[in-house]
């Protein structure tokens, strides 16, 4: 299987992840950053928790990696627009990072380690470009610690088939509990785990880009064709009547008057000994 990002990089995807902020989704790791540092951000995105870093580590010099080139250029842009002069932005992979050994101070990456099939081999290259007792912070959901509330079945089916959707891309929806692991099987030492939750409010934030992604898979990951639904019939939007069934649930859901939906994420720091 070839490995894919599940969520894409549609407007509404993008959105979804620009939500996010160092404050929000990176605060496990503000007690290790210091004005001056070398920091490198890998699987930057739109570059909003990006930027947080490159403020906190000032006069210090932040660099943003992303496979995709569309994202650099949407953190590009917003860095000019914040004047965030201490940020620069490249299109990179994390199994080949074009920069010498020992050349960071620390390493963050957030929601990345979910879709990488090789997770062991990015963090020995991770390792490779820092500095010797750099550090290294990690954050990735965990499927298998999901509360929602009230359930139904079309939303079960819903949330089963976007983790399936995710694995059949070479990524583990229950990495988050595997980092501490897998930091330490790539040789970093002093490891330090947590975990967190976030409360999806709106609920409609959420739900919309899922529902959106598991209508999309009709067309992005030709679902009908290899008969991912269970059916073969077709129906608008080049999707099946099962697709529908499960974004409709989702939508449905997000105006239920007691609709609950929290995500399980975990956090590790490994140091480079």
């Amino acid at each position: 299987m070839q490995e894919k990002y599940t969520p894409g990089y549609s407007s509404n995807a993008t959105n979804f992840m620009a939500k996010r902020s160092l404050d929000t989704h990176g605060a496990f790791f503000k007690p290790y950053l210091r004005p001056g540092m070398k920091l490198l951000d890998c699987g930057c995105g739109p570059g909003t928790i990006t930027l947080g870093l490159a403020k906190a580590i000032f006069p210090g010099m932040l660099t943003g990696i992303d496979r995709e080139a569309s994202q650099i250029q949407i953190a590009a842009e917003a860095a000019f627009t914040q004047g965030v002069s201490n940020a620069n932005f490249l299109e990179a992979n994390i199994y080949a990072l074009p920069f010498p050994d020992n050349s960071f101070d620390a390493i963050f990456s957030h929601a990345l380690f979910e879709h990488l099939k090789e997770p062991v081999q990015a963090l020995r290259e991770l390792w490779r470009v820092l500095k010797p007792g750099g550090i290294v912070g990690l954050r990735s959901p965990d499927w298998g610690g999901f509360l929602i509330a009230p359930s139904t079945p079309e939303l079960e089916k819903a949330f089963s088939y976007y983790k399936w959707l995710q694995q059949r891309n070479s990524g583990n929806p229950d990495v988050g509990r595997e980092l501490r692991a897998l930091v330490r099987q790539s040789g970093f030492t002093n490891i330090k785990a947590s975990a967190s939750y976030q409360c999806y409010e709106p609920l409609s934030e959420a739900t919309e880009y899922l529902a959106l992604r598991i209508e999309a898979s009709a067309k992005v990951d030709g679902a009908v064709e290899k008969g991912w639904t269970g059916t073969d019939e077709r129906c608008l939007r080049r999707a099946t009547p099962t697709l529908i069934a499960m974004s409709n649930g989702l939508r449905e859901w997000s105006q239920h008057p007691d609709g609950f939906f929290a995500q399980a994420w975990c956090e590790v720091v490994g140091q480079k000994g």
